[in-house]
């Protein structure tokens, strides 16, 4: 083929100087025309066509394949392979210069290698959580997966290595067995600092842009930057701390990034109450509560309940000691938790019921408006849904969510309805613009309906009866938690004279003065 170029290239006039140069230029476009070619029939037809028919079928494990990207990042494999074997037909008079790209081309593929054995890694490692989980097996074996990741990351840099120095891959193994003890010696923080590196980004414990507080070392800000022996993390005040790396993994540290993907903040304070303001409501206690909107429909349907118990058990109703009778406490609490509720910010999601089917129970997501859900996601979307006992529920979570994992997520064992956002993140120091995803609102609220609520008595102290508030606010921005916070607690005290409660309030100066004057 060479050849023939060659000749043909002389007879159109060329010189030997010049038909080489011509025919090195040919090889090389055909080089880059084969890989770009082959990129494409691997990645857009072979890899496309088998998530097609993954997509169809009903195994379960082959999806887990396509979501890690198995078949994706093998694809990047093919072109590498097409040049590393073509180059020599090319540049056959440059030894020196197509050594030199296949070198680099045989880097490339060890670390697609890599690449790929480590996606199928996790795949296997989800495969095998999801029999467990069906066999009730309790014993993991991430830690197992772990180790050989690490085995093949070293076998890989070995092999570069060889590459780079033009050496076998053995006599490389051989010099780092007699190298073990001064490299240990010599790189301790660096080794230290690398090993932290791999747990933390093995167990997901940080990532450049997370809230992290860690007290000890100073430290309540965004990490910056994640390097070998150092973490940097930009505090509130705009001071840098920086953190050896090893110390995160050797001591505790909070990551706040849990709650801001969740989309709430926690409050969780407790108002002490004057247990001697404690009491029995009166009847006409009752009729003033009634008219408080939150109130009405909970003490009509109580008091109901109470009269007729009372009817009942033959009590008399002299004594209101005698039978059961509301309190202003648990009225107060009662109020506080419908204050809470009526303010709830919604989100659209779905969630799971119980079916039995075959005598067997089944749990599925409920999508409560069929012809609404359909509408919002195209008719396509029809075949993946049924009926069971009247209602509608999604047949295959993980294939659901593989086709429409662009607007919809799971979290917390929902299914929420999200779309797509430009967010701002810290990245290397410097605010980067990036796609993220939004929970989409229902009604808008000030605290989260899908997050735990409490409001509850906790035992009486010297300081009174505690009544703890446990709720989320609907942010996770600093300056509007506080303010939701603030408003809540700011109504909480106006309220409760309507109750006849007083807050404990330990004495003060002023108050010791006025009761010695009084005396006198």
């Amino acid at each position: 083929m060479r050849l023939f170029l060659l000749e043909k290239f002389q007879e159109w006039g060329a010189t030997i100087n010049q038909s080489e140069i011509l025919v090195t230029l040919v090889f090389l476009s055909l080089i880059i025309i084969g890989s770009v070619l082959s990129n494409f029939i691997t990645r857009r037809i072979i890899v496309t066509v088998l998530k097609m028919v993954i997509l169809k079928t009903k195994n379960e494990y082959d999806d887990i394949l396509l979501k890690k990207k198995v078949f994706d990042n093998l694809s990047h494999f093919i072109p590498a392979l097409v040049i590393h074997f073509s180059i020599p037909y090319a540049i056959p008079n440059m030894p020196d210069v197509y050594h030199l790209i296949q070198s680099l081309t045989y880097i490339y593929m060890v670390v697609s290698v890599l690449v790929v054995i480590n996606s199928l890694l996790n795949a296997l490692n989800d495969i095998y959580d999801l029999i467990a989980e069906r066999r009730r097996i309790s014993v993991g074996i991430k830690q197992y997966i772990q180790v050989m990741k690490i085995v093949f990351v070293v076998i890989g840099i070995i092999l570069i290595i060889s590459v780079l120095l033009d050496k076998k891959p053995g006599a490389i193994f051989a010099g780092l067995g007699a190298m073990t003890a001064i490299i240990m010696l010599i790189f301790k923080d660096s080794i230290l600092g690398f090993v932290a590196s791999i747990q933390l980004s093995a167990y997901k414990m940080l990532k450049i842009g997370d809230w992290i507080s860690m007290p000890g070392r100073g430290a309540d800000g965004d990490v910056i930057e994640i390097s070998l022996s150092t973490v940097k993390v930009q505090n509130f005040d705009k001071t840098i701390s920086t953190i050896p790396t090893y110390a995160l993994v050797n001591e505790s540290f909070t990551n706040w990034d849990g709650m801001e993907l969740s989309g709430g903040r926690r409050i969780k304070r407790s108002i002490f109450i004057d247990i001697n303001t404690i009491k029995f409501l009166t009847p006409e206690m009752i009729e003033r509560l009634k008219k408080i909107h939150y109130l009405t429909e909970y003490i009509t349907e109580t008091q109901t309940k109470i009269d007729k118990w009372n009817e009942k058990k033959g009590i008399d109703n002299t004594l209101t000691i005698n039978g059961r009778s509301l309190t202003n406490i648990g009225v107060f609490r009662e109020y506080i938790d419908n204050y809470l509720r009526n303010n709830f910010r919604v989100l659209k999601k779905y969630e799971k019921q119980k079916f039995t089917i075959n005598d067997h129970q089944v749990e599925k997501f409920v999508i409560d408006d069929r012809d609404d859900f359909i509408k919002s996601n195209g008719v396509g979307v029809e075949s993946q849904l049924s009926e069971i006992d009247g209602k509608t529920i999604i047949n295959d979570t993980d294939k659901f969510l593989l086709k429409y994992g662009d607007f919809y997520k799971l979290e917390n064992n929902r299914i929420y309805k999200v779309r797509k956002i430009k967010k701002m993140i810290i990245s290397k120091g410097t605010e980067v613009e990036r796609e993220d995803f939004e929970k989409v609102e229902v009604k808008p609220g000030l605290f989260c309906d899908d997050m735990t609520i409490l409001v509850r008595q906790l035992s009486p102290t010297e300081k009174g009866l505690p009544v703890q508030i446990y709720v989320f606010a609907a942010t996770t921005n600093w300056v509007k938690y506080e303010k939701i916070q603030g408003d809540l607690f700011d109504h909480i005290f106006a309220i409760m004279n309507e109750f006849d409660l007083k807050l404990f309030q330990a004495p003060t100066g002023k108050d010791v003065k006025s009761l010695i004057f009084n005396k006198s």
